[in-house]
């Protein structure tokens, strides 16, 4: 497995980029908007990346379900589910004792600047239902940087009325229909 090195997240860059986006538009250029993203499936190898790192994450959740813990390699979760990782990702997975990553980047290569890197999370949530949820966020830029990690927040920070909240980190967006309650 190559490494990956984890790049800080610069907000004075999405400041820049909205100052050059505003230029645009008043010059009458075309200006995509700031969310905008790939498709993963447009890209054969991106959408094998979403099912691998759905498959981790689902792994985690049927591995916490029997066991009581997350699994905290790689190779064991390929192991233990037949997952196929594809080759031009590499891997990478992250616990605690209320939480697991899993981190699915780009490996150095000639499409590095076309693919996403993804992060799913599988988060206890005790004396709660549901007892596990989980998150698939891709990063909104392709490349090799580690997605931010979602995060698990409290509902006094946001309007939620169950209590608790998964989002995603900064300059990364949800994959649709990727949140799952046990």
């Amino acid at each position: 497995m190559n490494s990956f090195t984890p790049r800080s997240f610069n907000p004075s860059g999405i400041a820049r980029q909205g100052l050059i986006a505003s230029l645009l538009v008043g010059l009458g250029c075309a200006v995509l908007p700031a969310k905008a993203q790939p498709q993963p499936q447009a890209n054969p190898d991106q959408k094998a990346a979403l099912r691998a790192v759905a498959k981790m994450m689902e792994g985690q959740r049927t591995y916490y379900q029997k066991n009581g813990s997350f699994r905290a390699t790689v190779f064991n979760i390929r192991q233990d589910f037949g997952i196929t990782l594809p080759s031009t990702f590499d891997y990478a997975v992250r616990t605690t004792t209320e939480a697991a990553y899993s981190y699915v980047i780009p490996a150095q290569g000639p499409k590095v600047g076309l693919l996403n890197a993804y992060v799913g999370a599988a988060f206890l949530t005790p004396s709660q239902t549901p007892k596990i949820t989980t998150i698939i966020c891709m990063n909104i830029q392709p490349g090799q940087i580690r997605p931010a990690d979602p995060q698990l927040v409290l509902g006094t920070l946001v309007a939620n009325p169950t209590g608790r909240l998964v989002q995603c980190g900064d300059a990364s967006i949800e994959v649709k229909a990727s949140m799952v309650n046990e």
